[in-house]
Parts: structure tokens; C-alpha cells; sequence
């Protein structure tokens, strides 16, 4: 299995194990996790609790999937803003005017008065929250669009279709890149593949967030959707569908299992939906056209 080099977001710390070899002082990896607010032309329109890397794809694939950005020529400018004792280790994207300086940002705060907290907000990112459930400031990232460029022509490309046998050589080839999996635990992994192999691999801590960088790299790099799938790290519930559903691609295929309200919504969107890929083991629950 090959080597992935350890993430920017790993920590290790001192914790007590208890095996059956008693009870021990070791060293454990944990995920670094971290909260951004999401301003788009001055509103806050998200808070987002997620691993400090692959920012911009983040926030571009949350102001996609939200329907606020249709097209990442739209962007002006994307400023981040890191959170106090964040360690900017991994270097920026060139497009960022990246900000590390430290203290309080009067856009970047869920308890400046000034801002509009974003709806459904949990309790621990209000600004009336107990002091216990603000541990840490948030950092901010910033985005200022233009209006969107006149559609251009579509152009037509073919459906997606593969066989069985690349079905599971697409899932052991994600399974080989899910090594922050592996060393954490607490990790989920999304990529977007051709029938021939992946093309883009993203994780995060929270599904939703690597789902949105996925996207939002696709967004940046102008992948287009057509001819392509998803494989997801885990199962795939409706909040997840809905998300993949905007993005364009129309084959999604993960180890765990749908809900019904996934099923019945790959199906009215014409997506084909593939859960328990596993060895000798494919579940098709829609469309089952497209493989072959």
C-alpha cells in the first residue's frame, strides 16, 4: 500500500490507552479541527467546523452548493483569515491573499453584534452561547463575487458507463487513498473519478465539507461532470445526495448503504446509486443502466 506524507492537520497528543496489556501513556494522531465563518459580499452565510486544509476548494464548493455561486469566474477575491494558535503550516494557494495575523476580526467573530449568523447556527457558534461552548475565535473566509458570465454553450459529452471490475478497482484504489482514515479514524474521504481511475481526492472531518472541497475543486480546475462519478467513505444519506445531485455527475458509489430517501432521489434525478461496494459485492439501487 503506498505512503501518503502526514497532513497539516494532524496533531499528536499524550493519551492513556487500557488493552490487554494494561493500562499505558501513548501517543495518539488527532485531527486539528476548526471553525470558519463563510462571508460572501459582506454576510455571514455559513459557519464551518472543518480540518484547516483545501480552504478555497471549501469554501467554493459551500457557495456552490448553497446556490450562491454558479461559476467560479465569478470570484473576485478570496481572503482567509486563520483562527488564533492556528499553525499555518500548509502553504496557500496562489489565487489567496492569505491573512495569518491574530486577534479579533469584526467580520470573522460569531459574537460581533455586526454580523448575521447564519440560520439553523448550532449553540456553540451563536453569539449568546456559554462561554463553555466558545472555546476557540473563529477565522473567516472572505468572498466577494461579480455576477455571473453569460452561460456558455453546453457541450454535449457522453454518459458515464463502466463495468464490475472497474467498479472495484475504483473502490481499492479510494480505499489506498483514505490514509488519514487510517491513521485517525475520524476522517472522511470524497473523489471524483473517471471510469479509468480517480481524479480528485479530498477529506475532512465532516462528510459535508469534503464533499463541498470535492466539488469546489472541480469548480476551480473546470472539470465538467459529465462522464464522471463519485465514491464516498461512508454511507449515503439524502443531506449527501442532495449535495452530489447540484454538482452535475449522475454515478455515486460508496461501502455503506443509502437511505430511502436517497434512493428515491437518485431515481427522480436520474443518478445511479451504488451502495455495499464491497469485495464480490456491488448493490445497484438505481439506474443500474450505466453499469455494465
Amino acid at each position: 500500500m503506498p505512503v501518503f506524507p502526514p497532513s497539516p492537520a494532524c496533531v499528536l497528543r499524550v493519551i492513556t490507552r487500557i488493552n490487554h496489556t494494561g493500562r499505558h501513556e501513548v501517543e495518539d494522531v488527532l485531527l486539528r479541527e476548526e471553525a470558519y465563518d463563510l462571508i460572501c459580499d459582506g454576510q455571514t452565510v455559513a459557519r464551518m467546523h472543518c480540518m484547516p486544509t483545501n480552504l478555497e476548494e471549501l469554501a467554493v464548493g459551500r457557495l456552490f452548493t448553497l446556490g450562491l455561486l454558479r461559476d467560479a469566474r465569478q470570484i473576485t477575491s478570496l481572503t482567509i483569515r486563520h483562527p488564533a494558535g492556528h499553525d499555518a503550516a500548509s502553504p496557500q494557494s496562489p489565487r489567496l491573499a492569505a491573512e495569518n495575523a491574530h486577534g479579533q476580526d469584526s467580520l470573522a467573530c460569531a459574537s460581533t453584534a455586526s454580523v448575521a449568523e447564519p440560520p439553523h447556527m448550532p449553540a456553540g457558534d451563536r453569539a449568546d452561547a456559554p462561554p463553555a461552548l466558545k472555546l476557540r475565535a473563529a477565522g473567516s473566509i472572505r468572498v466577494s463575487l461579480a455576477p455571473p458570465p453569460a452561460p456558455e454553450a453546453e457541450i454535449k459529452q457522453a454518459d458515464v458507463r463502466l463495468d464490475a471490475t472497474q467498479v472495484h478497482s475504483l473502490q481499492a484504489a479510494f480505499e489506498e487513498r483514505c490514509a488519514l482514515f487510517r491513521q485517525t479514524g475520524a476522517a472522511h474521504s470524497c473523489a471524483l473519478a473517471t471510469p479509468e481511475g480517480i481524479l480528485l481526492f479530498y477529506e475532512d472531518i465532516a462528510r459535508h465539507n469534503a464533499l463541498d472541497k470535492l466539488i469546489g475543486a472541480m469548480q476551480l480546475q473546470g472539470v465538467p461532470p459529465q462522464g464522471k462519478l463519485m465514491i464516498f467513505s461512508g454511507r449515503l444519506a439524502v443531506d449527501m445526495l442532495e449535495k452530489a445531485a447540484v454538482s452535475g455527475v449522475r454515478l455515486l458509489m460508496a461501502p455503506g448503504a443509502p437511505s430511502l430517501a436517497s434512493v428515491e432521489l437518485a431515481e427522480a434525478m436520474r443518478i445511479s446509486l451504488l451502495g455495499f461496494v464491497r469485495k464480490d459485492n456491488i448493490n445497484i439501487y438505481t439506474c443500474p443502466y450505466r453499469v455494465v
